[in-house]
């Protein structure tokens, strides 16, 4: 074989699980710019090597394609890797938090705010939430915001509700709440869902941002993910993935949801975007657009979702943010123009509204072929499911949340609606597609945790939510691959290792058919390849090298 028809690289001697039905397991994959070109037997894979190709033995590891993250906020979560860490991983309780704040005052100049993000009042030691007056303790002139876990609350000091012109006599903003004290109806700093759109906090600037996807892809590349569903992009977002392709430092390929609508303090684009023509589809193999995104509910952590049923030891029902007709001429509009729709839905309330106005639009033109989705669609009834189904809806279904705060979901819906949240084989059964993701920042981003948790139905403490919506460790996978993929129009080129798709490609520590289910999720990456280039290793580089040199072909 010439030069000019040989690989760029060849891995060998790998276990590789291909989520292809064709060819399910081989030994070699062949990558010749940035696709692959052959799967097969190492003999078969050899025979393209050239004079300049790689060839890199796996000594027998499993491979399997990069991970698709259906539901991340990218940006997001790299800028909050700026700020005071306050998950549970990296503090127990309030008191750690305070001192956290307390060494920020003294390198943060007075007036300046000190932000800090992923705090959750179900795993603090005190089992609440921090209040203003905490804060007020450490941090009397400094502002302060901390945003919880779950994205939809925040806890503010006096001074920052101060500087955002909240006080007692505020009425709630629609779809939002100022909490008070219940015996004195002081502010106790708790803000949730549309009040959070008052806080007056600086937003972060351009180079801020590229720094911190820098960060975050570090972590992506750690945790296998290729291919990142960002679920709420805004200009600056769009602007710094163009700048690191641009600077050849984007490492992972980037699927943009814009976002629709003035919501959670976030500036809508529908319009600007359907002014300038761009629909679903238009871009690059890194960064293409996907769509709009909508938001209808808040969480079931923080008892915002809309719920059919009171929460546990409680008769609210959440905050729904918008009724059908209410939406339904966005979706309209939007999907009139080309561009797909995904909205967040988790509690029924807010599915039903969903589903509604997806069937109003498909009275008046088909939707069917087009994959719109139900973001989290955590709580669906079967009459719901039954629908969705008829639309050819995506469930982009966060499993991932079970693995980490499903012990606050039994607490605030109880045993009997835990058998159909996140309910994977109902939709398996329903034959609706449901990749799963995690929703980082709201949860860890490590796709092995969701993956074992639709296995095991287990939180992160060994609870079992319940024993009704185990799916096998095969559709597991294809949440985070094949099926992540149909929900882009890509299952042809990502999610799968096969000729002619892109070569985003995993090597890990353990074949997750092989080991005990218990230790799937402490499954490691080894290596991770976007585009046939290795951008994660956890070996050093020199021993790198010595492998590359020492195979012998």
């Amino acid at each position: 074989m010439t030069t000019i028809d040989s690989a760029d690289l060849i891995l060998i001697n790998g276990n590789v699980i291909t989520m292809d039905v064709k060819l399910p397991r081989a030994n070699s994959i062949v990558i010749k710019k940035g696709e692959i070109i052959h799967v097969g037997t190492n003999e078969e894979g050899l025979k393209f090597k050239g004079e300049h190709t790689e060839v890199m033995d796996l000594e027998g590891k499993t491979t399997l394609p990069g991970f698709i993250e259906s539901h991340i906020h990218p940006t997001i979560y790299g800028v909050y890797l700026l700020e005071l860490d306050c998950r549970s991983q990296s503090v127990s309780s309030i008191d750690e938090i305070l001192e956290l704040i307390s060494d920020s005052t003294k390198k943060v100049p007075v007036g300046e705010w000190i932000r800090g993000w992923g705090w959750d009042d179900s795993k603090l030691k005190e089992k609440r939430y921090p209040t203003r007056w905490d804060l007020d303790k450490v941090a009397p002139n400094h502002p302060v915001v901390l945003t919880r876990t779950c994205e939809h609350m925040a806890v503010l000091n006096s001074k920052a509700l101060e500087l955002s012109g909240i006080s007692k006599d505020t009425k709630n903003p629609p779809g939002g709440y100022i909490e008070r004290d219940a015996e004195t109806g002081e502010l106790t700093g708790l803000l949730k869902e549309a009040a959070r759109d008052w806080i007056a906090v600086p937003k972060y600037g351009f180079q801020d941002i590229v720094h911190g996807m820098e960060l975050a892809q570090e972590d992506f590349a750690k945790w296998g993910i290729t291919t990142v569903h960002d679920m709420s992009t805004q200009t600056k977002d769009m602007q710094v993935y163009q700048h690191l392709q641009g600077a050849d430092k984007l490492k992972v390929r980037v699927r943009p949801w814009i976002w629709a609508i003035n919501q959670n303090g976030w500036e809508g684009l529908l319009d600007q975007i359907l002014s300038m023509g761009i629909r679903s589809g238009f871009g690059n193999d890194f960064i293409k657009i996907q769509g709009v995104k909508f938001m209808l509910d808040g969480s079931v952590g923080g008892r915002t979702a809309a719920v059919a049923e009171p929460y546990v030891d409680d008769a609210e029902l959440g905050i729904l943010y918008c009724g059908v007709e209410d939406i339904y001429p966005s979706f309209e509009k939007a999907i009139a123009s080309g561009l797909r729709v995904a909205v967040h839905g988790i509690g029924e309330r807010a599915i039903e509204v969903a589903v509604q106005a997806f069937e109003k639009v498909n009275e008046n033109m088909d939707i069917t072929h087009m994959r719109n989705r139900i973001e989290h669609c955590a709580l669906p009834t079967d009459d719901q499911l039954k629908r969705v189904k008829n639309l050819e809806l995506i469930a982009a279904s966060s499993i991932g949340f079970l693995h980490h705060i499903g012990d606050s979901y039994m607490n605030n819906l109880g045993p009997e609606r835990m058998k159909r949240v996140y309910p994977h084989k109902s939709f398996k059964e329903h034959g609706i597609v449901a990749p799963g993701n995690s929703d980082l920042p709201v949860t860890g981003g490590n796709p092995w945790t969701g993956i074992y948790t639709a296995v095991t139905r287990k939180t992160i403490t060994g609870q079992v939510l319940d024993t009704t919506q185990n799916i096998t460790i095969d559709d597991a996978l294809k949440a985070y691959t094949t099926d992540a993929a149909y929900s882009s129009f890509e299952e042809q080129t990502l999610g799968v290792i096969k000729p002619s798709a892109k070569a985003d490609i995993i090597v890990v520590s353990d074949d997750p058919f092989k080991i005990e289910t218990e230790k799937i999720k402490d499954i490691q990456v080894e290596r991770t390849f976007v585009d046939g280039k290795q951008v994660y290793s956890s070996r050093n580089v020199q021993s790198d090298s010595e492998l590359k040199e020492s195979v012998e072909v």
